[in-house]
């Protein structure tokens, strides 16, 4: 899961589409009477399928699902609630409260999404205790201990990583030790993410693969030109690892998450991640 900075990028490009939020937030709160709220919500639906908003949400991602971090295809994209706006359920499915209604228009509740993660994750949105739940827009979120990691929060998208298998898991060294409710969190996204899908996992495995022979090559052709004074086999070998930088270095690439995984596991990946770094202004 790659960091989107939703809450802090510039949105000049779409400030009318903004503006007419800004505009269905306010008579969301003005209008007392939760079953009329539903009818402005959903007589308004189309605005959070705006043209303009999902080039804008596609854009943050380089056209990638905010979950999956799996390139947008022939399939159409789906803003997806974080904070649910109809209802919202425990992990057990059981209803907790009526929703979020009034994050309905708000465009840092959004998350742009593949169908199957939309779809499994639904209306579930568990939070660690439940008396700091936000009922009322005067309620802060903030409060709130979600159960799903997000990816419009930095800390978060660190939590899982992937193994040689494509597979999800908890990782490995974090800067500060995993505790029950990270590891709790972490399995329940990746259960309600469908992160797990036997697809994608096989997506992950052939691109860590796909790596890991560029690696090998790379190994082979630098000792062929040490051994031999082969000096094709030098050229040949630098013009390997130019490929391999492009894994990091692309911001199109998918699932950035399994290569910095399969990038750390290798000497070879550690050494290109650290010279390529060193060319980075500002880093």
């Amino acid at each position: 899961m790659k960091y989107i900075p939703l809450k802090v990028c510039i949105k000049e490009d779409i400030k009318d589409w903004v503006k007419i939020s800004n505009g269905l937030i306010d008579l969301l709160k003005a209008e007392t009477c939760s079953k009329k709220r539903k009818v402005i919500i959903k007589k308004n639906s189309k605005h959070w399928r705006n043209k303009q908003l999902l080039e804008f949400l596609k854009k943050l991602s380089n056209n990638k699902c905010w979950y999956t971090e799996a390139r947008f295809t022939a399939e159409y994209p789906q803003v997806e609630h974080f904070r649910p706006k109809s209802c919202a359920r425990d992990e057990n499915w059981n209803l907790c409260h009526e929703g979020y209604w009034w994050l309905a228009f708000d465009i840092t509740n959004y998350r742009l999404s593949k169908p199957m993660p939309n779809i499994v994750k639904g209306t579930y949105f568990p939070i660690r205790k439940r008396r700091f739940a936000a009922l009322e827009p005067t309620d802060s979120v903030d409060t709130e201990d979600s159960l799903f990691i997000d990816p419009t929060v930095e800390d978060d998208c660190q939590l899982i990583a992937f193994n040689r298998l494509g597979q999800p898991e908890p990782i490995e060294e974090p800067p500060v030790d995993l505790d029950d409710w990270d590891l709790k969190r972490i399995e329940f996204s990746i259960k309600r993410y469908r992160l797990d899908d036997e697809d994608l996992c096989n997506l992950r495995k052939a691109l860590w693969q796909s790596i890991n022979e560029r690696f090998n090559e790379y190994r082979r052709l630098l000792n062929k030109a040490k051994t031999e004074n082969n000096k094709v086999a030098a050229g040949q070998a630098n013009q390997v690892k130019e490929e391999l930088k492009k894994f990091i270095s692309n911001p199109e690439q998918e699932f950035t998450s399994v290569v910095r995984d399969c990038f750390n596991q290798d000497n070879v990946g550690r050494r290109i991640i650290s010279e390529y770094v060193q060319t980075q202004p500002g880093v």
